[in-house]
């Protein structure tokens, strides 16, 4: 018998790692930064990878494994484009990159407090959410850092 709950934590987290690369695919194709085009888009590609490793846990368990956002993650996502559609500097693309994996790393760690799910579930999930959470910190960084350089050119700060 297919361990449902399991299953169901998994779907949709497959669901908010493919709206991830979906996100990151898109920050990457209009970054005018060739290291930050090949940052979000070589993320997009592991959290692809990292979606087909956890639909094969899915269909371990012996569940069908989604392939989709649901509609809240799509609601969420249409929030943040009109947000991106609006600032469309280098310093908002990685801006809206932080805050989406910022989202993700939280979800994964919403779905790790879960009681409920079994040992091997949880361990593959540990095993993902410490990737999610090295590379969040990764774009934390970069956020922090080009933030820092507009504050640095702007006519405020100090000489």
């Amino acid at each position: 018998m297919p361990n449902r709950h399991d299953i169901h934590v998994l779907n949709t987290l497959i669901g908010a790692t493919l709206d991830s690369a979906e996100r990151l695919e898109q920050i990457a194709g209009d970054s005018e930064s060739s290291g930050h085009n090949a940052l979000f888009a070589a993320l997009a590609q592991e959290r692809r990878a990292m979606a087909q490793t956890l639909a094969d846990s899915v269909t371990a368990l012996g569940g069908t494994a989604d392939g989709g956002s649901s509609i809240l993650q799509k609601a969420q996502r249409a929030v943040q484009d009109i947000g991106h559609a609006l600032i469309r500097d280098e310093a908002g693309l990685v801006d809206a990159a932080d805050r989406s994996e910022t989202t993700l790393d939280r979800r994964f760690e919403a779905a790790l407090a879960d009681e409920r799910i079994s040992a091997t579930t949880r361990e593959t999930l540990r095993r993902a959410h410490a990737h999610i959470h090295r590379e969040t910190a990764e774009v934390h960084d970069l956020r922090r850092s080009v933030d820092g350089q507009r504050d640095a050119s702007s006519g405020l700060y100090p000489s």
